[in-house]
């Protein structure tokens, strides 16, 4: 019965294989029509094998002969079909005389078997036996013991499929890719291991007859193989694949094995199976396909084995790289992940110097070399905004055309076949080069993928290369400093302190453990606008510090090709989700300042308090509103919401993270917004870095202990001259709000519960408004168009103006022909200016 169920089940295979070679040649242009007839007549043969099978004890002993002869002749066709098939793989015109050798075997065959073979029976317990003659006299048998089914099995089983092999190995010596070849050789070990399999089942049979009822999964085994390699679209490196076999091995050949051993012990006595045998059978080939797949699993997942899939291998090890330690140490580990995961066979990092030239400052193969910034190969690189080329695009790729012998020149120079540009905008900081693999294979599509997916570590080891290869550096810096530290230093200085009239700014960062994930960026947009920058990404020590290095660079990187405010935030969200290590998440608050119109802009990200000391009041008030953090959702676009405020003359902003908020005392009492709102009221008198200052101060006595968390504090004085015509229009506004809301009472000194209608108020008038809904991509018309709608506005009726307020204070979103915001275009000049 178990073979039964065996030769029905080949059927099923047989036909999924036709249908699915057939697909795929028709989807990858394949000349595979040999091989999908020999497929189609395999499936027929079993088909029929399975008839005889059935029905040898129903039907006539004659009948079921004729079936058996047709067998045996569609089972030679397939294996002529199928060999002349792999020979058409690389030769593509027919020939006459192929045609002609291919119709004289099989004629050859029918001979065979119509006319040399004498009797071909066929039963479950004794399996199939075929006889004829012998071929040599009785005096040469001795030595020549052969017959006509051994003449058979050794033309068409052995010498037709060698020969078709031997030509296809002959030809594509010269004429072949690298992927050709291992496709070629990936169906050569299929015919092998059809070999080896009928050589077990023939085994077997001599204990057990019946075995030879299954000899048609060897064919089975040497069609998967052949659909295996037209799947292959890249070449693993010699020892990928030697890897993939001991993983085919262990995941396949073994489970298979023990399967076919427990079928051959546990096989009952006698002439039939009981049910028992079969239930047996049946557990133990769920165990083994249970075993096969965890085994795969583990296999695949364990960072001891090299695989071509080494993506998340090669992210977890770059992730490990602790730049606390030494140069040498960093370095090298760099390399030796490169060497494990990635088969690199060497490595170099040129660092850029004062005479604009990128140095050595790190080789494996002892190659000391200058290359000029000037190399045209840089510029078009920035340009066409490619950071990471491979020396097989420089063929395949067209916008290399203008440089692509300058390209070649360079890969030659330095012994490579990778290149990644290190580059803060418009900025090289450095090079990384990578030699060919350890095989001497080219990086391929799948390895650009995965670099560029990954190229936030390499930027990282490059800027950390760049700070501490400077030979003036080490000299005067002992090596016990946490570079580390050196790194987090560096990125945080680098800010475009607002040097205008109109405005006071103070800040203060205060890490909990030395270095932290907090950060506060100020980026000149041009003389009248400023963007701010301040946030916390979610981490400690040195992997939220950098993710701040990566996050940092990226904003002002961003800024080059992006000119719409919200898209900048979306962009931003994107790259913390999907290019930051996984789970990590921004707080924070994006503002632009507008000198020229005294407005800000600003997306709460999920910062956690935004106050607002007004002159009419004398009183702080929070106007954040409602905002979501960056990296938690894919699409962060809905839940974005820009708003604005006109700035006016002695107004004070101060925003901060949460660590200002909630950090408790000895006693366990939480900081607050309180504390932080009475911080600023009482120190308003003071310049904005007193002020942050002062704030800072205020919670180091309330706790009296360690720091729990970081601290950023942001502080906005505004000291602008503003005509008294928009001053007294803010007054009025102002007081239409108390007016309109009898139950509030605002005092000079004390803040109260009322602060926040106040600022519900506020949000909801025209002091802040939300804009979330605009396009900002906008031009100098643009802003002059909005300085005309707020003249126009300023003419309109108290009854009018108050229906537009009331209307404004129940919609969310606003059209985009009511606000503009400014232009963030053109800045290729301004980042490069500001030395990024």
């Amino acid at each position: 019965m178990i073979f039964l169920i065996l030769s029905f089940l080949s059927i099923g295979l047989f036909l999924f294989f036709t249908l699915r070679i057939d697909k795929k040649a028709k989807s990858g242009n394949y000349q595979v029509n040999s091989i999908v007839v020999a497929l189609l007549i395999t499936t027929i043969e079993a088909f029929l094998y399975f008839i005889a099978l059935c029905f040898n004890q129903m039907i006539a002993t004659l009948l079921v002969k004729q079936i058996m002869r047709l067998v045996f002749v569609l089972e030679g066709m397939s294996l002529i079909y199928f060999s002349f098939g792999i020979t058409e793989l690389v030769v593509q015109k027919k020939s006459k005389f192929v045609t002609f050798i291919k119709i004289l075997l099989i004629a050859f065959l029918i001979y065979i078997v119509y006319f040399q073979f004498t009797s071909i029976d066929i039963s479950l317990e004794n399996g199939t036996m075929i006889g004829s003659s012998y071929l040599f006299p009785v005096a040469a048998r001795e030595y020549f013991p052969w017959n006509w089914v051994t003449l058979y099995n050794s033309i068409f089983k052995y010498i037709v499929p060698i020969a078709g092999i031997l030509f296809m190995i002959i030809y594509q010596e010269n004429n072949a890719s690298q992927l050709e070849r291992y496709q070629s050789g990936i169906t050569i070990l299929g015919i092998i291991l059809m070999w080896c399999l009928n050589a077990l089942i023939k085994f077997l049979s001599m204990a057990n007859p019946a075995f030879t009822l299954i000899h048609m999964y060897s064919y089975v085994i040497m069609y998967v193989c052949f659909f295996s390699a037209m799947d292959k679209t890249t070449v693993p490196s010699g020892k990928g694949f030697w890897v993939n076999v001991f993983k085919s091995f262990i995941s396949y050949v073994i489970p298979a094995f023990l399967l076919g051993s427990l079928f051959y012990y546990l096989q009952p006595v006698g002439s039939g199976y009981n049910w028992l045998f079969l239930l047996e059978i049946l557990v133990a080939a769920v165990v083994c396909i249970v075993f096969s797949l965890k085994i795969r699993d583990v296999i695949s997942s364990s960072r001891h084995i090299y695989t071509a899939d080494y993506e998340e291998s090669l992210e977890k090890d770059l992730a490990s790289i602790d730049y606390n330690d030494e140069m040498d140490s960093v370095t090298n580990k760099m390399f030796d992940i490169m060497k494990k995961n990635v088969e690199s066979s060497s490595m170099n990092v040129y660092i850029i110097n004062k005479q604009n030239e990128f140095e050595t400052a790190y080789t494996s193969n002892k190659m000391n070399l200058s290359i000029p910034q000037s190399n045209p190969i840089f510029n078009h690189l920035l340009m066409e905004n490619r950071s990471i080329v491979l020396y097989i695009e420089i063929e395949k790729e067209h916008i290399f055309a203008p440089i692509k012998n300058d390209l070649k020149k360079f890969f030659e120079d330095t012994a490579s076949d990778a290149l990644f540009v290190l580059n803060e905008g418009n900025n090289i900081l450095g090079l990384i080069t990578l030699g060919k693999k350890q095989g001497g294979d080219h990086y391929k599509e799948y390895d650009y993928n995965v670099f560029t997916k990954l190229y936030s570590y390499f930027f990282v080891f490059g800027y950390y290369m760049r700070n501490i290869s400077n030979k003036d550096i080490i000299g005067t810096v002992n090596r016990e400093i946490r570079m580390s530290s050196q790194i987090i230093t560096s990125i945080q200085e680098n800010i475009d302190v607002i040097k205008n009239p109109k405005i006071d700014v103070g800040y203060k960062m205060v890490p909990a453990h030395n270095i932290g994930g907090e950060f506060i960026d100020m980026i000149r947009l041009t003389d009248t606008r400023h963007l701010i920058v301040i946030g916390d990404l979610s981490g400690k020590g040195i992997a939220a510090s950098m993710n701040m290095v990566i996050l940092k660079s990226i904003i002002r990187t961003y800024l080059v090709e992006t000119t719409d405010f919200k898209q900048l935030v979306i962009k931003v969200n994107s790259f913390v989700r999907d290019s930051l290590r996984k789970g990590t998440i921004f707080a924070g608050l994006f503002a632009l300042l507008d000198f020229e119109n005294d407005t800000m802009y600003y997306i709460n990200c999920g910062i956690p308090a935004f106050f607002m000391f007004n002159q009419v009041y004398n009183n702080v008030i929070e106007i954040q509103g409602g905002g979501h953090v960056l990296g938690f959702v894919k699409d962060i676009s809905p839940y974005l919401s820009v708003k604005t405020t006109k700035m006016m003359k002695d107004d004070i902003f101060l925003t901060c993270t949460d660590g200002l908020i909630q950090s408790h005392s000895l006693r366990g009492e939480q900081f607050g917004k309180e504390r932080v709102q009475q911080s600023l009221l009482d120190n308003q008198t003071y310049n904005a870095q007193r002020m942050a200052q002062f704030t800072f101060d205020n919670l180091t006595k309330f706790m009296s202990k360690e720091m729990e968390d970081d601290v950023s504090i942001f502080v906005i004085k505004y000291q602008s001259d503003n005509s008294s015509e928009a001053k007294e229009k803010n007054i009025v506004e102002n007081d239409e709000i108390i007016e309109g809301n009898e139950a509030i009472e605002v005092t000079d000194s004390s803040i109260n519960s009322s602060d926040t209608a106040i600022a519900d108020e506020m949000v909801n008038d025209s002091t802040v408004e939300d804009v979330s809904n605009e396009t900002t991509d906008f031009s100098e018309k643009d802003n002059l168009e909005e300085k005309d709608e707020l003249i126009k506005s300023e003419d309109l009726s108290e009854e009018t103006k108050s229906e537009k307020e009331t209307e404004e204070s129940v919609k969310d979103d606003i059209s985009e022909d009511d606000f503009e915001m400014p232009d963030l275009s053109g800045l290729d000049d301004i980042i490069k200016n500001a030395g990024l």
